[in-house]
């Protein structure tokens, strides 16, 4: 369903440069709330950001991202007279816009940088698909990826699926990321969100996260209700 040289530019060109520069240059909280609040180390000492649980999470979303990207597709075009490089092709470009958006959700401080790389890495697939399925006219017979692209890119349908397929395969995560965050949410994104206040009521915020950490060291009986009151009052009027 797919060229095999497809299947290497997937990996080398494609999705290699994302994960990289998310590896690189992204960070959870700025410098300066780093030096105003140094618990927030506590957590990568203590293997707070990637468990267990984090993994398996991780893992079921891969499969079930996995089933998408092939089975709505598949039974979109079901039934029709497309040939095996017409198939593979959406499912190759939603594997990719999966892969990019699903690296976007993770994303914790966007840059010039990020913008670039992640929009310059979905055009350079267009760019590299266009001009192979131009070129390749006989690079696999009898079946062919000859202009395979040009003509789907005229079909509706495929935007349909691609949009479709894209969003069916991300919504858990970013269900989850929502709920998390509005639930639940860590101290690191309780900083995050300070950190994008005006610089008067970030350091009101910073003061009171200050106090209240030493009340709480004071009266440890009082340290769990009051957190969360105050965890509750923070993320309510820092959003």
């Amino acid at each position: 369903m797919i060229d095999y040289w497809f299947m290497i530019f997937f990996n080398l060109l494609f999705t290699s440069t994302p994960p990289i520069m998310f590896g690189i240059m992204d960070r959870e909280v700025s410098a300066h709330m780093l030096l105003h609040l140094p618990e927030l180390y506590k957590r990568g000492q203590h293997t707070g950001g990637y468990c267990r649980t984090t993994f398996w999470i991780a893992i079921l979303d891969a499969f079930y991202q996995s089933l998408v990207c092939f089975f709505v597709p598949y039974w979109t075009y079901k039934g029709s007279d497309v040939g095996i490089f017409s198939l593979g092709t959406p499912m190759n470009t939603v594997s990719l816009f999966t892969i990019i958006l699903h690296l976007a959700i993770e994303i914790k401080s966007w840059t010039v940088v990020h913008w670039v790389i992640m929009v310059g890495s979905i055009s350079m697939f267009f760019v590299v698909t266009l001009a192979f399925s131009a070129l390749c006219i006989s690079c696999n017979p009898p079946s062919d990826p000859y202009w395979i692209m040009q003509q789907q890119m005229k079909d509706p349908v495929f935007y349909l699926v691609c949009i479709l397929t894209t969003v069916v395969a991300l919504l858990p995560r970013f269900t989850l990321h929502a709920l998390r965050g509005t639930l639940v949410p860590c101290d690191h994104l309780k900083a995050r969100q300070i950190d994008q206040l005006p610089p008067e009521r970030r350091e009101m915020w910073l003061r009171e996260w200050r106090s209240l950490k030493d009340l709480c060291s004071s009266y440890p009986s009082l340290s769990s209700s009051t957190r969360k009151r105050s965890t509750a009052a923070a993320v309510h009027n820092a959003a």
